[in-house]
């Protein structure tokens, strides 16, 4: 496209802030290959990027696809799909999850979607404490 009235616009060096800064800049780390169990968490877009360091904080689990906001019934939601070899991380999430729900006044909570179902979700994390996830998984998942 050229440029109006014959201006150029000025080229920028180097990664703009939010791919240097945010983790929703990425939406895709996949990884051609990998072990452990596969499943998805649906959450708060305003979490995605605080959730993803605690699933990957571990090192037992990758985030292999997130998406920091897309659309589902019409409701913007995260999307985590992790792939597991340990759910260790699992009574993490839960302690950061009471902990932001103490300091700030709004209530919100994860979806577990395990494969091939992925419409519909298996259960609400509020439901059940994080040792009940972890053996619900454990037994449905499935694994690489």
């Amino acid at each position: 496209m050229s440029p109006l009235l014959g201006r150029r616009k000025p080229k920028t060096s180097g990664p703009t802030w939010d791919e240097k800064n945010t983790l929703a800049a990425n939406t895709s780390a996949a990884q051609a290959a990998g072990e452990g169990w596969r499943f998805s968490l649906k959450g708060s877009p305003r979490h995605y990027d605080d959730v993803r360091l605690i699933i990957e904080g571990s090192g037992t689990a990758t985030v292999y696809f997130g998406e920091a906001l897309t659309y589902e019934r019409g409701a913007g939601v995260a999307l985590w799909r992790i792939r597991a070899r340990d759910l260790d991380w699992l009574p993490e999430l839960y302690r950061w999850w009471a902990e932001q729900e103490r300091i700030e006044p709004i209530r919100f909570t994860f979806h577990l979607y395990i494969p091939p179902d992925m419409k519909y979700p298996t259960l609400d994390l509020r439901q059940k404490p994080a040792e009940a996830v972890a053996a619900l998984i454990r037994e449905r998942a499935p694994r690489d």
